[in-house]
C-alpha cells in the first residue's frame, strides 16, 4: 500500500479538480497549490501513473471539452473559446490545432 494508494488519491483528485477547474486552471501551479503537492511531486505521481505530464492531462482535458462542445453545441469557435477561459480565438484555435492536427471548425465539420 502506502506509496502507491498515496499516489492514486492524489490522481484522481488532480484528475477531478482539472475536469471542474480547467475553464479557470489552466497552470500546474494552481493545481498544486489546491493538492499541497509541489510541482515536482505531482508530476512524478502522473507521470508514474499515466505516463503524462501534469500539462499534458490539463490540455488534454481542454480538447475534450472544446471537442464536446463543438460537437454537441452549435455555439461559435469564439464563444467556445470565451467559455474555456481564453480571451483569444485565434491563440485557442492555434493550441486546439496543435493537439488534435485540425482546426476547430474542421474537426466540427469532419465529425458531422
Amino acid at each position: 500500500m502506502g506509496d502507491n494508494t498515496y499516489g492514486q488519491e492524489k490522481l484522481e483528485q488532480f484528475m477531478e479538480l482539472v475536469e471542474k477547474n480547467s475553464s479557470t486552471h489552466k497552470q500546474v501551479s494552481q493545481y498544486t497549490g489546491l493538492l499541497n503537492l509541489s510541482s515536482y511531486q505531482l508530476s512524478s505521481i502522473t507521470k508514474t501513473l499515466l505516463a503524462k505530464t501534469p500539462s499534458e492531462i490539463i490540455n488534454q482535458q481542454i480538447i475534450l471539452e472544446a471537442k464536446r462542445q463543438l460537437l454537441a453545441t452549435s455555439k461559435q469557435v469564439g464563444q467556445i473559446t470565451y467559455y474555456l477561459g481564453y480571451d483569444d480565438p485565434s491563440y485557442f484555435t492555434r493550441f486546439f490545432k496543435r493537439h488534435t492536427g485540425l482546426s476547430p471548425e474542421s474537426f466540427r465539420q469532419n465529425s458531422k
